[in-house]
């Protein structure tokens, strides 16, 4: 792996209920190399999207990190205070936004949006300036300059999200967290924008994490993919070797669940049961009750991570 840029060692991000302390992400590590793509994929509730705002420091209340560490290029990002988090936002870890229609200032036009987000963090620089920035970027996405001028009403999806990246990039960044980049748009413009991430990966060296749901868009895009099941990791590994050889029953079940767009013999894959209450957690391997291959011991001890294979680290008790 390149130079480490990012690694979090036993984070914990909890937020607290009525009926419960929810422990949304569970001790989790991982890291990712300068230049890297990491895919981060699970079912809806896993704790994907909690852990990509935990870099940020913007767990949405009442969620709070209790736990862990935060290592970006060298620095502990839960040792900062709130002033040094400001600076570190947009200008050195950037986000894409799931939903843009309710990211965008509906009273602020599209221009407005970029050319704050570059005099927020030099202020040194004239709005003109900011400005001529501005439309080089919404060019380089594929949009007409002049839609700068406009509102985020007046825009389609497609282009509200290509100004959300616009945003991310605007900074030169050196980490990009995508959270469901794609989720509200059509097939058509969704691959409108996977080709555009993945030519802005190659122009602009990205460092990216994307958060999805998609197994397929993942191979397209990640070079690295990371498993998670009920706030835990549960699989790291490169992506054609897991994409070609799913060790966790949980990847292999993900995996299983893609359709068959040939159409052959065409059976739909699902898995049993349901993800976990995040409150009271099964013990053991939190996937055992839907599990094909449980054990005794699987409902019993929590199974560590392990490297199985070269870089292809599984928590299960089958390895």
């Amino acid at each position: 792996m390149a130079e480490i840029l990012l690694r979090a060692e036993d984070l914990e991000v909890y937020y607290a209920t009525r009926a419960g302390v929810v422990k949304a992400v569970d001790r989790v590590r991982f890291e990712m190399g300068r230049g890297e793509t990491l895919g981060l994929v699970g079912e809806s509730g896993c704790g994907k999207s909690t852990l990509g705002f935990s870099i940020l420091r913007l767990v949405p209340p009442p969620g709070k990190i209790v736990g862990g560490d935060i290592i970006f290029a060298g620095e502990n990002l839960l040792e900062k205070d709130e002033e040094e988090m400001r600076k570190i936002r947009g200008s050195r870890i950037s986000m894409i936004f799931q939903d843009p229609m309710t990211c965008l200032d509906p009273l602020e036009r599209i221009g407005d949006h970029i050319v704050e987000t570059i005099t927020t963090h030099d202020q040194g620089i004239k709005r003109a300036e900011a400005w001529k920035r501005a439309e080089e970027m919404l060019d380089r996405l594929g949009i007409d300059p002049s839609r700068l001028e406009d509102y985020p009403h007046q825009l389609s999806g497609g282009m509200r999200q290509r100004v959300m990246i616009a945003l991310a990039l605007i900074l030169n960044s050196e980490l990009v967290i995508a959270d469901e980049p794609t989720t509200s748009l059509d097939v058509i413009v969704e691959a409108q924008i996977l080709d555009l991430l993945k030519q802005l990966k190659e122009d602009y060296e990205l460092t990216l994490m994307l958060i999805t749901h998609n197994m397929g868009i993942v191979a397209e895009l990640a070079d690295r993919v990371a498993v998670m099941y009920a706030a835990k990791m549960v699989e790291v590994a490169e992506a054609l070797p897991l994409y070609e050889k799913p060790m966790h029953p949980y990847t292999q079940g993900l995996l299983r669940s893609i359709p068959n767009i040939s159409l052959t013999e065409q059976v739909l894959a699902t898995m049993p049961g349901s993800p976990p209450d995040l409150i009271r957690p099964p013990s053991g391997c939190r996937f055992h009750p839907r599990c094909p291959y449980v054990k005794d011991e699987c409902k019993e001890i929590e199974p560590p991570m392990r490297e199985v294979e070269r870089e292809h680290l599984v928590a299960c008790h089958l390895y």
